[in-house]
């Protein structure tokens, strides 16, 4: 009990005792700083199972980290030596420790994080390394990457951060509207890879759809900014988190977007998603993120799947390719416009789409084109594209979810001969 409680606190404690002593200690002083963090799990780990779990576990780790900060401070004599955020004497670092500044501390992480030197895909990893509290093998399962290559990439994120930034000062987020858009789209990336898990046998993980929730939330706070894009993301995040408890069965497996049970649906997130899509109207701009939350807004108020507004989700799909020419952007514009015009156009526009603007999600164009095939009574073509799609997916759930509408295709052949 007290190692699957100390798992999960580590899930959602550590990265905020890492914003923190990195204000206090600078980034220099990163090794400096885990040591601090794992000592305090550790610590945790040991006590508890002897003294009992304490009645607010989160707070007393945070007073623990506190105490390991101060002594480390004690026993150089100075504070000064580690670069800290204007800091003078040990007691100040009191203040670093109350809520708002946790979640000020976090958010100036998040945008150093955001080094615009560091390709996209190592931003993401370094996130989910200091702020998300995640191990590098599971960092390594959501990214195609071995455990070792993203322990060199994290400790080559970690040094060039360091020699961009001594602290993470109030100036980095201040002067950083310029990065809200890299942000925006590292915090995006890591909510899509846990809505879709794409090497992994469980479908979602929860966990990191939440957590990216929770970054997006605490872009909030930060004054001066306007939030439209902000609330667009969120509005898009809880209206796909809303359907979480219907995307999978009794044994984990994929439930058809057309047959999902949508009483099922949360309504707290639903209506959360229609709050966010209400004040994201009050943007200077329009974004694919506003453009997205409402067609995320429309399936989730349609009656049923076959009652959808398909041709306002079509001239969406219209407007966000004129944002971005996305592979994904161009595949979901082509099943929309099949349900519009017939599956022979939704064909002709999956011919327009490059397998490299997809890569590594090739199976779903190959099922695309299959379902379009089945729609026109072609099963047994219908079949060899799910084959296909079958034999290019990565993920066990995928595959599952294929090899059952193969099967489909089977018995509907039989029956139309």
């Amino acid at each position: 009990m007290t190692n699957s409680l100390v798992d999960h606190l580590f899930r959602t404690e550590s990265g905020k005792m890492t914003a923190i002593l990195t204000r206090i200690f600078g980034f220099r002083n990163s090794n400096l700083i885990e040591d601090i963090v794992q000592e305090t799990f550790l610590t945790a780990l040991k006590t508890w199972p002897l003294k009992g779990q304490p009645e607010n576990p989160s707070a007393w780790l945070m007073q623990v980290a506190k105490n390991k900060a101060l002594n480390t401070i004690k026993r150089s004599n100075r504070l000064t030596e580690f670069d800290g955020d204007g800091l003078e004497q040990s007691h100040q670092i009191d203040p670093f420790f109350l809520e708002h500044e946790i979640r000020d501390s976090q958010l100036r992480m998040l945008f150093a994080c955001c080094y615009p030197e560091l390709p996209e895909k190592t931003q993401i990893l370094f996130i989910l390394k200091t702020l998300c509290g995640f191990s590098n093998a599971e960092i390594g399962s959501a990214l195609l990457m071995t455990p070792d290559a993203v322990k060199k990439a994290v400790y080559r994120a970690k040094k060039e951060i360091q020699a961009k930034y001594d602290t993470i000062s109030t100036a980095n987020i201040r002067s950083s509207e310029k990065k809200m858009d890299t942000v925006y789209a590292v915090v995006y990336l890591m909510f899509s890879e846990g809505y879709k898990r794409s090497y992994e046998e469980n479908v979602i993980s929860e966990d990191l759809c939440f957590e990216a929730a929770r970054l997006a939330t605490l872009l909030l706070e930060i004054p001066d900014v306007n939030h439209g894009k902000t609330h667009a993301l969120l509005s898009l995040m809880y209206f796909s988190m809303a359907r979480f408890p219907a995307r999978t069965g009794n044994e984990g497996e994929i439930v058809d977007f057309k047959i999902q049970d949508r009483s099922l649906w949360n309504k707290d997130f639903l209506n959360a998603a229609t709050h966010h899509l209400r004040l994201s109207r009050k943007s200077e701009s329009l974004s694919k993120y506003h453009l997205e939350s409402t067609i995320a807004s429309i399936h989730c108020s349609a009656p049923d799947y076959f009652q959808t507004d398909w041709k306002t989700i079509v001239s969406l799909y219209k407007k966000l390719l004129r944002m971005e020419k996305s592979g994904i952007i161009r595949l979901n514009y082509a099943i929309a416009r099949s349900k519009v015009a017939g599956p022979e156009a939704g064909l002709k526009a999956l011919e327009m789409i490059d397998l490299y603007s997809i890569m590594g999600k090739e199976f779903m164009l190959y099922a695309a084109k299959a379902e379009m095939h089945a729609e026109l009574g072609m099963y047994e073509k219908a079949k060899s594209y799910y084959q296909v799609a079958c034999d290019t997916a990565f993920s066990k759930a995928d595959k599952q979810f294929l090899r059952s509408i193969m099967e489909e295709c089977d018995r509907k052949n039989i029956s139309s001969n």
